[in-house]
């Protein structure tokens, strides 16, 4: 790579992502938080380090480059954009934080106790697996619902449909009573979850959370 003074553009780098080869359990723990965080579409930053092996044939630039760490925030994950519903642009759905979000909505059946979720994958061209799930559904903090799921399931790329998952309900709570309610229609749920993911060989275990997921309730 030739690099000019001034902005350099357009070069080409690639990145190894081995949280555990080169930091070990705490790496791994590590790595495992900022992917939690980044999917849940929280503001990270990540910090660019040079070492003493950035230039193999020269160690002394990497060494004296490492005095000046570039810290930047992380981009949000690119997604599908949601279709345009012909709503009037000036007066925007105050429910929109204008973030990427990879569930973006559900379909809950209560005879059947299941749900299928809208998932919008970030990836291009890469197919990620959900391995397992352990998820909780929340209406304004009370419990709604458990999802515990370990089968495996692919979510291609862009936008695709889980397999129904079968939803245990917290019978008599107040998050129910208010599923029950909005029967026909929407509301709005929070979901906190603990997700096994797998991409070709790598797998990881992270958190989710999301607090902005339009649900449909049918019968």
């Amino acid at each position: 790579m030739e690099v000019s003074p001034g902005n350099n553009t357009n070069k080409l780098a690639s990145v190894l992502w081995d949280p555990y080869t080169y930091g070990g359990d705490k790496g791994k723990k590590i790595g495992a938080e900022l992917l939690s965080q980044y999917i849940s579409g929280y503001n990270t930053t990540i910090t660019v380090q040079a070492h003493e092996k950035s230039v193999p044939a020269v160690p002394f630039i990497g060494r004296f480059l490492s005095q000046f760490p570039i810290e930047r925030p992380m981009p949000h994950m690119s997604t599908p954009k949601k279709p345009d519903d012909g709503s009037d642009p000036s007066n925007p759905d105050p429910d929109d934080d204008g973030r990427s979000h990879f569930i973006r909505g559900t379909t809950m059946h209560l005879i059947t106790s299941t749900a299928v979720f809208t998932l919008a994958s970030p990836f291009r061209s890469t197919t990620m697996y959900i391995t397992s799930m352990d998820a909780t559904a929340y209406y304004e903090g009370h419990t709604a619902g458990k999802i515990v799921y370990d089968l495996p399931f692919a979510v291609p790329p862009g936008l695709s449909e889980s397999p129904r998952l079968p939803v245990d309900w917290s019978f008599g709570s107040l998050g129910y009573e208010a599923i029950k309610r909005a029967l026909g229609g929407q509301l709005k749920l929070s979901a906190f979850a603990y997700v096994g993911v797998r991409i070709g060989e790598w797998r990881e275990d992270i958190w989710f959370k999301d607090g902005k997921i339009g649900a449909n309730v049918r019968l």
